[in-house]
């Protein structure tokens, strides 16, 4: 199936990370505008945000809240954040 497809269906994408692999799924529009809230509000929280609404084990959420993310491994946090902001730019080369 082609990448347009999967971004397209909200397919997850599983990423890998020093050897780690987390499962993320891709934003929907929905996401999106609630991202560029967070951005506009809290922008210090949005790495966080999309952490706690992108990243999945077994289809359920893996934080409960951005408070849980924010009290997590920073560079964890970073890295499948930068993943998370790849998805927001799928096709668009």
């Amino acid at each position: 199936m082609s990448a347009i497809r999967d971004a397209f269906t909200l397919r997850n994408k599983v990423v890998e990370i020093d050897g780690i692999s987390f499962t993320v799924r891709r934003p929907s529009v929905m996401d999106f505008l609630e991202s560029m809230e967070v951005a506009k509000t809290k922008p210090e929280h949005l790495q966080a945000f999309l952490v706690y609404s992108l990243l999945v084990d077994d289809g359920k959420p893996v934080f409960g809240s951005v408070d849980e993310v924010l009290n997590s491994d920073v560079r964890l946090v970073q890295a499948i954040a930068r993943e998370c902001e790849k998805l927001y730019e799928e096709g668009r080369d």
